[in-house]
């Protein structure tokens, strides 16, 4: 996969909502630990699902 394609694909957003069927989620990891960009996108993704299931927690 290549940024493009990543970018196209949504993988970011969809790597972090555990939506990416399972090869396409393995091509986007080997993808990330080269791209800084998607891989900074990826721990933005993370941290913001993190602290939104947190909030729903909290909240419950």
């Amino acid at each position: 996969m290549d940024h493009n394609e990543a970018l196209r694909l949504q993988a970011v957003e969809k790597y972090a909502l555990g939506e990416l069927p399972p090869l396409l989620r393995d091509e986007f990891e080997e993808h990330f630990f080269e791209c800084q960009k998607c891989a900074l996108d990826a721990k933005a993704a993370a941290e913001f699902v993190d602290n939104v299931r947190a909030v729903l927690r909290f909240a419950a």
